[in-house]
C-alpha cells in the first residue's frame, strides 16, 4: 500500500492547465471537498472542471482540494481523505 504522501507529491497547480472546452488541457482530475451538510463521502473526484460543476449543482458548493494528471491518483486521495483507505 502506498503512502498518501506519494500521491500528494504528484498534485499539480490549477494554473498548470488551461480550459479546453468542458475539460482542461492537459486533462486533469480534481479532488473536491463537499460542504459539511453533504451526506456520504465528504471527498469526491473526477474530470476537472466538469465534476466540480456537477458537485456544485448537486450539493450547492464544493472546493477543489487537489488536482492531478492521473485519474488513479485523484481516486486514491479522495478515498483516503474520505476514510475509505487506498
Amino acid at each position: 500500500m502506498k503512502s498518501i504522501d506519494v500521491f500528494l507529491a504528484r498534485a499539480i497547480s490549477p494554473s498548470s492547465v488551461r480550459a479546453d472546452g468542458p475539460l482542461t488541457d492537459p486533462r486533469s482530475y480534481g479532488v473536491y471537498r463537499l460542504p459539511g451538510n453533504a451526506t456520504g463521502r465528504s471527498f469526491r473526484f473526477g474530470n476537472h472542471p466538469i465534476r466540480m460543476l456537477e458537485l456544485e449543482r448537486e450539493f450547492g458548493a464544493c472546493k477543489l482540494e487537489y488536482l492531478f494528471r492521473r485519474r488513479e491518483d485523484a481516486r486514491a486521495v479522495a478515498l483516503h481523505l474520505s476514510g475509505a483507505g487506498i
